[in-house]
């Protein structure tokens, strides 16, 4: 078959959800099945087979975000480029939150094809983060403006609702995916959905295999802590940060692997806390040596809380056998509770408490290692067959017809 993904994020730039389309795309085509992914344009970036590039703007101050100037004129472009593939499109399946989103709706309600969407993130939270509530609000209006006017369809009565925007693309797919069952519940409760299926993003298998952890002794040993992730408000590196300052860890060391609008911030803060021997800023890795990196310490934290839908670095440590320092209650569970540490309550002070205790525990052996006869799994081969027998249910039930 020919699955057709919509994504507002070009593979080129950082972030779980580029990493989960690229890891889809190829088992997707390794079992046989073509994949053409319509994107948002990528400055200063290679060219990818498979991918057609729509006009967009960089979002400042990273450019790692896009913004669509003209809906009609993107259209316009992945029409033309769509018309002249030489295999005709089976199902739609949009990979997007955004104005890729309102495009991808818009294709399948033209072309009269089945729809699968994955809500991905937890936009309205995000924006929250980062712009304020109203600021948030303000682009749940322009957001909900956009897609009535392109779907030819009424304004939600809660126009300031970016969750009334998700809702406005996702009446119009056969079935909706989230990466978690927690988000699958933030879903249904704002009423973006009735149901939705969970499908998490998944692991390389061929970055896994082969992959050991050497564990050793670790009563007088240098312990290893990783955090990984874009250096953004909402994944809370600074309060992270600062609990790693506050607990006062001996013979530890932490190295911070990413990029974002917060690094300089972070720089600094390392050097005000004194931590410049024990803190590293690793930079962006490539996510296959990343998952490897993965492997070589004793614990990988994630900060964020009330934000990730999944948190692909914990779902990969623990694939790696690498136990995890997670905040959020609803991360933790997902994921198996002998691999990880919890913190009680989010603030620094319980962050701080909570390394103390991991780092405690690892030295006295009680290292919460993964183990590979374990049955918990996200490898992505196993995944991608269950979407593909998704996408066969929907493209037998043909394009979902609403009543209006």
């Amino acid at each position: 078959m020919h699955v057709l993904f919509f994504s507002d994020h070009h593979p080129d730039s950082l972030g779980g959800v580029q990493t989960s389309l690229m890891l889809q795309k190829k088992y997707l085509e390794r079992a046989g099945h073509t994949v053409t992914v319509v994107v948002a344009r990528r400055y200063r970036r290679n060219k990818t087979e498979g991918f057609i590039e729509v006009p967009s703007l960089p979002l400042p101050p990273t450019g790692a975000y896009s913004i669509q100037p003209s809906l009609h004129l993107a259209f316009r472009k992945a029409q033309k480029a769509l018309s002249e593939l030489a295999q005709p499109v089976d199902v739609v399946h949009i990979q997007a939150d955004m104005w890729q989103a309102i495009l991808g709706a818009a294709w399948a309600i033209q072309h009269d094809l089945p729809l699968v969407q994955t809500i991905h993130t937890n936009i309205q939270v995000g924006f929250e983060h980062n712009v304020g509530k109203v600021g948030a609000r303000s682009i749940g209006q322009i957001m909900n403006r956009w897609a009535s006017s392109f779907l030819n369809q009424d304004l939600p009565k809660d126009a300031n609702s970016i969750w009334a925007f998700q809702e406005q693309i996702a009446r119009h797919a056969n079935f909706v995916a989230s990466p978690s069952g927690h988000f699958n519940r933030d879903l249904i409760k704002n009423h973006v959905t009735k149901d939705a299926f969970v499908f998490p993003n998944g692991v390389d298998d061929d970055v896994i295999d082969g992959l050991t952890h050497e564990w050793t002794e670790a009563s007088t040993r240098t312990v290893k802590l990783i955090w990984a992730g874009r250096m953004s408000s909402e994944k809370r590196i600074v309060e992270f940060l600062g609990a790693f300052a506050q607990a006062g860890l001996e013979n530890v060391t932490l190295d911070i692997y990413g990029a974002g609008q917060l690094e300089a911030r972070v720089r600094l803060m390392i050097r005000q806390l004194g931590l410049h021997k024990t803190v590293q800023m690793r930079g962006r890795l490539p996510h296959k040596q990343l998952v490897a990196t993965f492997a070589t310490a004793d614990l990988v934290a994630q900060s964020s809380v009330g934000f990730e839908t999944q948190g692909m670095t914990v779902y990969e440590s623990i694939s790696v056998g690498t136990p995890v320092f997670v905040v959020d209650p609803k991360i933790a569970g997902e994921l198996p509770a002998e691999n990880v540490w919890l913190t009680p309550k989010p603030d620094v002070d319980s962050m701080a408490r909570t390394l103390k205790k991991a780092v405690a525990d690892i030295r006295a052996g009680n290292a919460k290692r993964a183990h590979a006869n374990s049955e918990w799994s996200v490898l992505q081969s196993k995944l991608t067959a269950r979407m593909i027998d998704l996408y066969e249910q929907a493209i037998l039930q043909g394009p979902k017809r609403l009543n209006k």
